[in-house]
């Protein structure tokens, strides 16, 4: 038996080591005689074999540390590293242990800290009572239990333990910084690698656009860190309250002045209404104008809430409950391929209502010289070809951040449609906004004049009332004018969309009116530009 289990384990390590990829619940490691880890279903821990078979079991591996090219192992309480080749750096033998960091690790033996490298070598004898991780060549440490200070990789003192406290694991962002005080309780300090310290504040954060956070008193700010020290950023508040254009709640619903000529048919139910942001204040008139006078808007996403007359759950989420049978009708721009296809793959398929258009805009920072740009630069920005200011004409602006919204948003189809066959490059997370109204109070609340973003014309001028800059598209403005005689070259149509096949007589009755004079006033005072236009 011991001689087959012998060939079977000499088969597997030579599989292990020929194949193109490894088996995850099996790591062969580097030693003589060979030895391999597997992972065990029943106990949800690793065991460790040789020839003979099980030679150890109850081996825990932390996988956090595979950034580092180690493993963190537990083994009979004690910790230590393994290689992702499988050679051990150090067996299990330290009290506690931390992940590699800046390729150092802290562990504990006999209730001090020390650190090791990856080679498997001490760089600084355990001597701290406390530690953090190395970032930026410093670590948080202190040796009394009391006073922080930071040492370098050698163990020398970089900045003197003086502070009473250190927060997010010493410096952090890799620009040089971090937060201290000198007390529990009181004031935090951001200080660069000097010690220098730069702000205060009762709170200091980083944001993950690099910038600081800082909130002293009553009083908050954004700080961006330069040669110079700290220049403190513009914020610029998001004026827009959807509450404005709840039906008979809200004050911007715009209000026809005489009585309709319009009624539901009393047999059948109210349709249901749902859509985008950027479309609340048309489906929010309308409602004033014909539904009843207690109709009130109601909180609901998808799958929940399907008896609600009057909600705005945003277009992704309003054609989802449209297929579902949640909703009648929704105001949105067209749908994406995907919601097309969830659609087809549900058996419905959609009607749209032609009932007005808009412009699709971009925008930048107020403070960017640039005035406009070409349908052609908007794919070459958007498909990554063009990446600089400078190839714009503007200069000192540097690297041009091109945020996106998320798949299947309104002016995320928007933007898919104007690229057509031009693929579209993958933005940095950090630059793909949530909501409409934080593409618009993202490129000026963070205040980097180097940002470009897209939306619609009523949503940024008028329903937030934002200071961007909308751009002019092949030299014309998104002006109502300039929609109207077509002279802007990305018009959106705007629709009511509908279930193909509809048997309540009243949704028919409601986008009849929605297109006859009376319902086109409504649309063109609620800002957008009408059928007839």
């Amino acid at each position: 038996m011991k001689r087959l289990f012998a060939s079977l384990l000499a088969v597997m390590l030579m599989f292990c080591a020929c194949a193109e990829e490894q088996d995850e619940n099996i790591i062969r490691l580097k030693t003589d005689p060979p030895t391999y880890l597997q992972f065990n279903e029943t106990t949800r821990e690793w065991d460790l074999y040789d020839e003979t078979g099980i030679i150890g079991s109850n081996y825990h591996i932390y996988y956090y540390g595979q950034e580092e090219s180690a493993y963190l192992v537990r083994h009979k309480d004690k910790y230590g590293y393994l290689s992702l080749d499988g050679r051990w750096i150090f067996e299990p033998q330290f009290d506690d242990a931390f992940f590699f960091s800046d390729g150092i690790a802290c562990v504990v033996v006999d209730g001090l800290l020390g650190f090791i490298n990856i080679d498997g070598q001490y760089i600084i004898e355990p001597r701290f009572d406390d530690a953090l991780y190395f970032n930026d060549g410093l670590c948080a440490v202190t040796e009394d239990g009391e006073k922080w200070g930071f040492i370098d990789k050698q163990g020398n003192w970089a900045i003197e333990p003086k502070y009473d406290g250190c927060y997010y694991g010493g410096f952090t962002f890799g620009t040089g910084l971090a937060v201290v005080s000198y007390s529990d309780y009181g004031e935090r300090i951001l200080i660069d690698k000097e010690g220098n310290e730069l702000l205060k504040g009762t709170r200091i954060e980083f944001t993950e656009d690099d910038l600081v956070y800082v909130e002293r008193n009553k009083y908050e700010g954004y700080y961006r860190i330069t040669e110079n020290g700290p220049e403190e950023v513009t914020v610029v508040k998001n004026n827009m309250y959807l509450s404005d254009y709840y039906p008979f709640e809200g004050s911007k619903v715009a209000a026809n002045d005489y009585e309709v000529d319009f009624a539901f048919d009393g047999k059948h139910p109210l349709p249901r209404l749902d859509g985008a942001t950027a479309l609340l204040p048309v489906y929010a008139a309308l409602a004033q104008a014909v539904y009843p006078d207690d109709t009130r808007y109601e909180d609901c996403g998808r799958f929940s809430n399907p008896d609600a007359l009057f909600t705005c759950t945003k277009t992704n989420t309003a054609y989802y409950r449209l297929v579902d049978g949640e909703t009648d009708i929704i105001f949105c721009a067209e749908p994406s391929d995907q919601q097309i296809e969830y659609a087809a793959q549900n058996g419905v398929e959609f009607e749209y209502t032609l009932f007005g258009y808009e412009s699709f805009v971009f925008i930048v920072n107020p403070e960017n010289p640039l005035d406009g740009l070409t349908v052609d630069q908007i794919k070459e920005i958007y498909s990554g070809e063009l990446t600089t200011w400078d190839e714009l004409g503007v200069e000192g602006l540097g690297e041009i951040i091109p945020y996106q919204r998320p798949k299947n948003s309104g002016s995320q189809t928007a933007l898919e449609k104007l690229m057509g066959d031009t693929p579209i490059t993958e933005a940095p997370q950090m630059y793909v906004s949530d909501g409409m109204e934080d593409i618009l109070q993202t490129i000026e609340y963070r205040n980097l004049p180097n940002a470009i973003g897209y939306t619609f014309r009523f949503f940024c001028a008028d329903m937030v009332g934002s200071k961007v800059k909308l751009l002019a598209i092949d030299g014309i403005e998104p002006t109502v004018e300039n929609i109207s005689n077509g002279k802007y070259p990305i018009i959106t149509p705007l629709y009511a969309v509908t279930r193909k096949g509809e048997s309540n007589p009243n949704v028919k009755r409601l986008l009849d009116f929605l297109t006859d004079p009376q319902g086109q006033e409504l649309v063109e005072k609620s800002g957008y530009v009408g059928l007839g236009n």
